[in-house]
């Protein structure tokens, strides 16, 4: 029998340096900075340190061992960007105690470990017949409008703002929104969906004038609304096809777990030679530590204080909602004390924040449910496509609920899309499965 060097040496080791980059940057880094704003840091305890790094390399194992479908995509990248983090963090920020910690951290696990293996299984194909020049006039139609709509309302900037810059131009943007609430769905789209679409049909068409456009499109998004997000998607775009490019054998996922330690290492590298705190705030604090945070605010808070139960929301008209502010803004007045802090909450914060335990198990649910049609309208597309466009809605379940990433950033969108686009690439990319047929399971941890 051969040693599973991968389960109990690899995944160990990659997920330990992660959680070592990860203390160190929040502890040493990004709470001195931010504690103002709710970053704060207490000693963690040994015994609660050793169990939630357990906890972390167990729920990495169940994980699919190889990046060929596109809940893959997801999986790994909500692991790196939200379920490590809040179980990591639980020992060593203070809103809750280890064992309170712990116990959050596990239930994320559970959650967490059961989407991995629901995903699992052969896959029945559903792809719709649409002819592909009604498919670009529609996409054009929809860009369009959208540049045309934020033209009108905020005018389009076509120089690069600096990122210490954006945040007034971000107030001018929403102030512009009102009346026009349709124009913020339709910049998320473009942001989300249809500009990656454009960048990943030409890398993988090796047609650059595709890539430019959508790079182009984006940048220009940036200028005119301020979204660091928007900005931050391009390398981030262009980083998860070098790792899911066509090659022999499939990417494994430790990949994105060895480049998120990177990218805190180097980012505080960088930051050191600049003398600047840049780089570690919008990268570190902002896609890693924050999710962690949040969730054991979100949980602290909404098990003291009534839930919400959606009555900010889609059940507004049959629930009496208990606050004047919206979720996100009471929990920046409670924990850094100022009511103009939006603390988005990642899904499972947000579930928590609606029915307690259940929502958070229910968010869990609702994303098995997505990522199994997910992977039925994405057969027949390089795995490396279909990433590009699953980047940056997977990004916003890390600071949104899941609902509200379907509707407005782009995870409906995405499906839509992926169930219609044209099957013209390379087949030697990834194999097409011919209706009727049904696409295997494919080897994951052995």
């Amino acid at each position: 029998m051969k040693f599973p060097g991968r389960e109990f040496v690899i995944i160990p080791v990659a997920v330990i340096l992660f959680a070592i980059a990860l203390h160190w940057v929040y502890a040493d880094l990004i709470s001195p900075q931010f504690d103002y704003l709710g970053y704060r840091y207490r000693e963690p305890a040994i015994e609660a340190v050793i169990i939630s790094v357990c906890l972390a390399i167990v729920t990495a194992v169940a994980l699919p061992r190889l990046i060929e479908r596109a809940s893959s995509v997801v999986l790994w990248v909500l692991y790196v960007v939200t379920v490590a983090p809040t179980i990591l963090m639980a020992t060593y920020t203070p809103y809750r105690d280890d064992a309170e910690g712990l116990i959050l951290g596990l239930v994320v696990a559970l959650v967490f470990v059961g989407v991995c293996l629901g995903v699992r299984g052969t896959i029945r194909p559903v792809n719709f017949a649409v002819s592909p020049t009604s498919i670009w006039i529609v996409l054009i139609v929809i860009s369009l409008v959208t540049y045309v709509l934020l033209g009108i309302t905020q005018g389009l900037s076509f120089s690069f703002v600096a990122l210490v810059d954006v945040y007034d131009l971000r107030e001018e943007y929403a102030a512009n929104l009102e009346g026009i609430g349709i124009l913020s769905y339709l910049v998320f789209i473009q942001a989300n969906v249809v500009n990656p679409l454009m960048v990943a049909r030409g890398l993988f068409l090796r047609n650059h004038l595709w890539t430019a456009w959508g790079i182009i499109g984006q940048l220009i998004l940036y200028s005119t609304t301020g979204f660091k997000g928007m900005l931050f998607a391009i390398p981030a775009w262009l980083i998860i096809a070098f790792i899911l490019r066509r090659r022999k054998h499939p990417a494994d996922g430790l990949a994105l777990v060895w480049g998120a330690s990177a990218l805190i290492i180097v980012s505080a590298f960088v930051d050191s030679l600049a003398n600047s705190p840049l780089l570690t705030s919008l990268l570190s604090r902002r896609f890693l530590a924050t999710p962690g945070v949040f969730t054991q605010v979100y949980v602290e808070f909404f098990s003291n204080n009534p839930q919400v139960h959606l009555g900010h929301s889609i059940l507004r008209p049959f629930v009496d909602y208990p606050y004047q502010l919206t979720p996100p803004y009471v929990i920046g007045e409670w924990m850094a004390g100022l009511p103009t802090m939006a603390a988005n909450a990642n899904m499972f914060a947000d579930g928590f924040a609606n029915f307690g335990w259940a929502g958070l198990i229910g968010a869990g649910v609702v994303l098995l449910v997505y990522l199994r049609i997910l992977d039925k309208v994405s057969v027949g597309l390089p795995i490396g496509f279909v990433g590009v466009i699953m980047t940056m809605p997977t990004v916003a379940l890390s600071n949104t609920s899941i609902l509200t990433a379907m509707l407005s950033h782009g995870l409906v969108a995405a499906v839509v899309l992926l169930a219609i686009v044209p099957r013209d690439f390379d087949t030697q990319a990834t194999p097409r499965v011919p209706p009727g047929r049904v696409l295997r399971e494919p080897q994951t941890t052995k």
